[in-house]
């Protein structure tokens, strides 16, 4: 069966709650002939007859009466979700796609700043190495990539400044100070990162030889280092948190011309939403950071 009209059905529920046709009027800023139209409309759709007219007033009759009890949760429903719609509607959402480990590492220990300085918006965080430009729904994005897209507003934010880490207990208990230190030792290998240790150690014989420990995000190659698993491989940016906590250290410098060519970090806008006000003002804040 087809859904009786909306408006008949509200205008029936204030009808039986008033009892009166000219008080739901009234409530309703409309004429009384309208509510009465409205009630008619209903009753039609329905096949039943919903009020018994008492003198001026008017009374539910049982089919009236149980109609009453199923539709008003539901009516409630609606106004809480207009409710809440309404207010969504008065707040923008700027959606924000970054890689996992520089949301988790970096970008959230930093958010708490942007909500000080700008309280108006709300934010979406979306994991996303780069942006696609067929996604609408993104509004600037923190990519890690070779080179900027030619399909967006792109500058670049940062280098992938690659650093060996591991727990200051583990260096310790393992002496680790170089590169020729780590035969034995388990290397944490992270599969989106593009430099890996097997080109960093590929020159020593007994590379072949390594155990590795590989993981879905430098978040977790992180977290498996602090917890002595083994030596990884990462974006010093990223684990500056941990860095600071002492929970990981940098045991030695790796010389650049063992690292292969690596990405960046670039800051990607699509081009119709480079002059919206909560784009342009994320992409100030980045910039003061």
């Amino acid at each position: 069966m087809q859904l009786p009209p909306l408006p008949a059905v509200r205008v029936f529920e204030v009808v039986a709650r008033l009892g009166s046709v000219r008080q739901a009027a009234q409530e309703l800023y409309v004429t009384p002939p309208a509510v009465s139209h409205q009630l008619a409309k209903l009753e039609a759709h329905l096949g039943a007859t919903l009020f018994i007219r008492r003198g001026r007033t008017l009374d539910l009759t049982d089919t009236g009466r149980d109609f009453l009890v199923e539709v008003s949760p539901a009516l409630q429903a609606i106004d809480r979700a207009t409710s809440i719609a309404s207010r969504r509607k008065e707040r923008d959402t700027l959606t924000i796609a970054a890689p996992p480990t520089l949301t988790t590492k970096w970008l959230l220990p930093r958010l708490g700043d942007f909500f000080a300085e700008y309280p108006e918006y709300d934010v979406r965080l979306m994991d996303r190495m780069t942006l696609d430009p067929d996604e609408s729904i993104i509004d600037v994005a923190i990519e890690y990539r070779f080179d900027s897209d030619p399909h967006f507003s792109t500058r670049r934010l940062m280098p992938d400044d690659m650093v060996a880490l591991a727990n200051p207990d583990y260096v310790a208990d393992h002496e680790i100070d170089s590169l020729a230190s780590l035969q034995g030792l388990t290397l944490i290998e992270t599969e989106r990162r593009l430099t890996s240790w097997k080109s960093v150690i590929s020159d020593f014989d007994w590379a072949k030889d390594q155990r590795f420990l590989t993981v879905g995000y430098s978040l977790h190659a992180f977290d498996a280092a602090a917890q002595s698993l083994g030596v990884a491989l990462g974006n010093r940016v990223n684990a500056e948190g941990m860095l600071s906590a002492g929970q990981l250290c940098i045991p030695f410098d790796i010389d650049e011309e063992l690292l292969p060519p690596s990405p960046s970090y670039y800051v990607s806008v699509p081009p119709h939403k480079e002059l919206w006000t909560s784009v342009v003002a994320f992409t100030r804040w980045l910039d003061a950071q």
